[in-house]
């Protein structure tokens, strides 16, 4: 699954557009690793590092999902690191 469409379905980010974004803007981290591109495959148990609004979050994919999650789901799809 790509990356931008991973981060929106998981409630990441609230707009498609703001995930892919995030990514080219260089603020998100895969498995300790600069992407740059949205695009960029994941799979389950990546380690994704991301910065938004000055905080870092790290959370660990458990779960590709096939479309957006409702806000009750979000524990099922990543576990929170710190």
């Amino acid at each position: 699954m790509r990356l931008d469409k991973w981060l929106f379905y998981s409630r990441v980010f609230n707009t498609r557009a703001k995930s892919s974004e995030a990514c080219s803007s260089g603020n998100i981290l895969v498995n300790k690793i600069k992407k740059y591109n949205s695009s960029y495959n994941v799979s389950i148990s990546d380690i994704i590092t991301l910065s938004k609004d000055q905080k870092v979050n790290i959370v660990k994919i458990l779960k590709l999902p096939k479309n957006r999650i409702s806000p009750k789901d979000v524990d099922l799809t990543y576990k929170k690191i710190k």
